[in-house]
């Protein structure tokens, strides 16, 4: 059970491409995104609507809504997290934990994910006697001596498992509508899901398309749809990691908007019809090719 704790911890936090690590990355580009839209409505209109070039605001606006389906498809992914295909997955870490939930008993919850003393009376009990045995204004007690934490940690459990206080014991387990709620939590992004594999990750027919596709999904969709992840993250990491999401979208360590002022492009545009039309002639001769070259 320690190394399957150690997996959840992992690919929650600390793995290269972990949940928290991937809700960052999802949230950052909300921000920026968000930022641009608001940059596009403030932009001075014309006669044929925004002084912007579509090409480029184009393209940049379905980089963002790709990304952001693949981040929903890759979050809620119910893929094994373990083995040479395991993959770091909010959908994959619920189903992981459900299938372990026999063995997530009170005392690996306070124990094993959480590191604390599973005792508090015996915790305390021991701190006294640490304060007791030191000189008044030399104490330095540490996580070890912290019943509160182990206090909150049972009393988390208690609403997890459908016990009480009074009735508690070591062996005690998360009841299943726990697991089921989070499952029913994440159905919720199963449109969003389905639309991703058939529109951004595979190239549907119009048959495969037909009744399966997004009819509308705008910006506060997709708000709301990285809020479902997250909050069921932080649901999830509190019991299963004994850890949060932190906050997820990662303060600027630089101006972000530096330069923002400045004209994406101020010299000659014949430059730019130039390198279009070269790419143009190469891709033109693309077609130029026989199954003797091969």
């Amino acid at each position: 059970m320690r190394e399957r704790i150690e997996q959840w911890k992992s690919i929650f936090q600390t793995d290269e491409n972990s949940i928290c690590k991937q809700l960052s990355g999802m949230a950052w580009d909300l921000a920026v995104f968000t930022c641009l839209v608001e940059a596009i409505d403030q932009a001075p209109d014309g006669p044929q609507g925004k002084q912007l070039n579509g090409v480029m605001v184009s393209m940049l606006a379905n980089g963002f809504w790709h990304s952001a389906f693949l981040g929903v498809r890759k979050l809620a992914d119910k893929h094994p997290i373990g083995g040479a295909r395991g993959v770091c997955s909010i959908g994959g870490l619920i189903a992981d934990a459900k299938a372990a939930r026999e063995l997530i008993t009170r005392r690996v919850f306070v124990e094993e994910i959480a590191g604390l003393n599973y005792d508090y009376v015996a915790t305390r009990a021991r701190f006294e006697e640490f304060v007791r045995a030191h000189p008044a204004g030399t104490i330095v007690s540490g996580r070890r001596f912290d019943e509160e934490l182990s206090i909150r940690r049972h009393l988390e459990f208690d609403t997890l498992s459908g016990t009480t206080e009074q009735n508690r014991t070591a062996d005690d387990v998360i009841r299943e509508d726990f697991f089921v709620a989070l499952e029913q939590r994440m159905a919720r992004l199963e449109g969003v899901v389905t639309h991703t594999h058939i529109d951004v990750a595979h190239a549907a027919t119009e048959a495969s398309r037909a009744g399966r596709q997004l009819e509308s999904w705008q910006l506060t969709d997709a708000k709301n749809a990285f809020r479902d992840l997250a909050q069921t993250a932080e649901i999830l990491g509190s019991a299963l990691c004994y850890d949060g999401i932190g906050s997820v979208l990662p303060r600027p360590q630089f101006d972000q908007f530096e330069h923002i002022e400045q004209p994406l492009f101020s010299g000659d545009p014949a430059v730019l019809h130039a390198k279009w039309d070269e790419l143009s002639a190469e891709i033109t001769r693309w077609h130029d090719v026989s199954e003797i070259r091969l």
